[in-house]
């Protein structure tokens, strides 16, 4: 599972996990109604969240990006260490 920062014009941006870009967008327009301008991947879930995707084994993983702005288009927090440090 894959999470993506998703914006929209005129609506607020939020995080989808989802396995691809493709179905990511998908969610993130049907909730918002309205067509994603951008789709980036960020490392972790970031708030507000679209959705929360529940692992059978290990459940739903807490929001730890705090920046997704700053983090999109990266599949690790910063070059040191993350923002929450």
């Amino acid at each position: 599972m894959q999470t993506f920062w998703l914006t929209f014009q005129g609506k607020p941006a939020g995080c989808v996990e989802a396995p691809t870009e493709a179905e990511a967008r998908s969610i993130g327009e049907a909730d918002r109604k309205a067509q994603a301008l951008t789709c980036d991947i960020i490392p972790y879930p970031a708030n507000p969240r679209i959705n929360k995707f529940d692992d059978p084994k290990w459940g739903v993983c807490p929001s730890f990006c705090y920046k997704p702005n700053s983090c999109k288009g990266r599949t690790s927090c910063g070059e040191r260490r993350a923002c929450t440090d």
